[in-house]
């Protein structure tokens, strides 16, 4: 289970680092835009006008990154998360194509949190109690 999750790990992390960078400084073709009157056109209008794009790359970049360098994965899957969930609700709810890489990246990030589980214990506790 280590190798897996150690193949699971740098595959997610270079995912998101890789195309994290790209929003960041684009160096790969870009892909077709959707049509602009359709829903997902909107959004990305919105998205790319307003610079919030950026501010996603960024996250994605960090998110990758922290999940390379492996003792900080738990933070970085933190940060992957709210990501993960915008790409797959994007695809389900405007209907686009190309949900399978939003999967892809879901399974390895579930792989991944499946192995760091032991860091994620305080979170998922019905017995929290302030430090304070």
């Amino acid at each position: 289970m280590k190798i897996v999750a150690l193949i699971c790990r740098i595959l997610l992390g270079l995912m998101f680092a890789v195309f994290g960078a790209n929003i960041l400084h684009s160096f790969m073709p870009p892909q077709p835009m959707p049509p602009a009157e359709s829903l997902a056109g909107h959004f990305f209008a919105a998205f790319g006008g307003s610079g919030w794009i950026k501010v996603v790359g960024l996250f994605q970049l960090l998110g990758g990154l922290l999940i390379l360098i492996g003792g900080t994965a738990p933070l970085g899957l933190c940060f992957l998360a709210p990501v993960l969930v915008n790409i797959l609700c994007f695809h389900l709810l405007t209907g686009t194509p190309g949900v399978a890489p939003g999967l892809v990246a879901t399974v390895l990030w579930l792989i991944v949190l499946y192995a760091y589980r032991a860091n994620f214990a305080g979170v998922f506790t019905t017995k929290a109690t302030p430090t304070v």
